[in-house]
């Protein structure tokens, strides 16, 4: 496990921002397409922080939410314009979908490569495209409010990026199959500055059919941001 760790935490570049479109789209073939941008930071002395904030969530709704590392899933800051100041949520369920997405907090947290407590335990490597990857599987703590029973992460050995993760749930199919699946081509990945990011990936729920697509647009590595904007009262300027 320390050889996929530190492949892990050599991949997070100190600070990086993003454009991101989000389209979701129904088993019936409806779409809903959300735009917006991403912030994220990796201070030396502190655990990895991301802001993410769309200006056109569902019904045209403003949202700014803040991740931290620590011990509790789905403890998120967010700012929306009906409370006008940022509230600490634990949201789960339909509450704590991003956007109105299958994106839930807890995909987002884990997709911005924010680490909780839990039990990890190298699988036997695999291939995905040609590309030899790391399997690893996590079984979350029972008290950090994770909605899976366990998750299945394959990670690029060269990118140290998650090319495949597989979530399972006990009360889906009673944990024998994933209830989502999130995947990334090889082809949609790019370096820049030594760091490699997955420009585009695909999330499906299993247990309505559906699935969200997740194009990222003008990465930019590096970029110097305020010493407070990663703090819940500046929550409402990323959206402006």
């Amino acid at each position: 496990m320390e050889e996929v760790l530190d492949c892990v935490l050599r991949s997070l570049p100190p600070s990086v921002h993003g454009r991101f479109v989000m389209i979701h789209e129904h088993a019936d073939g409806k779409q809903r397409t959300v735009d917006g941008e991403y912030w994220a930071e990796t201070p030396q002395d502190s655990g990895r922080r991301v802001v993410v904030a769309s200006r056109g969530g569902p019904a045209g709704a403003r949202a700014a939410y803040l991740f931290r590392e620590g011990d509790t899933i789905g403890e998120v800051w967010r700012w929306t314009p009906a409370h006008g100041d940022a509230q600490l949520i634990h949201a789960r369920g339909s509450e704590g979908e991003l956007f109105g997405t299958d994106i839930n907090l807890e995909d987002f947290a884990r997709f911005a490569r924010i680490s909780f407590p839990g039990q990890l335990r190298r699988l036997e490597d695999a291939e995905i495209g040609g590309r030899p990857v790391f399997v690893v599987e996590t079984h979350p703590a029972p008290d950090s409010g994770s909605e899976y029973q366990r998750i299945v992460s394959s990670i690029d050995k060269a990118w140290c990026t998650v090319l495949r993760r597989e979530s399972f749930e006990s009360t889906f199919e009673g944990g024998a199959k994933p209830s989502k699946v999130l995947t990334v081509d090889p082809k949609d990945v790019k370096q820049e500055k030594g760091f490699a990011r997955a420009t585009r990936a695909t999330l499906a729920d299993n247990r309505d059919g559906s699935q969200t697509r997740v194009q990222l647009e003008d990465l930019s590595v590096d970029q110097k941001l305020p010493a407070d904007f990663f703090t819940p009262g500046k929550l409402a300027q990323a959206v402006k």
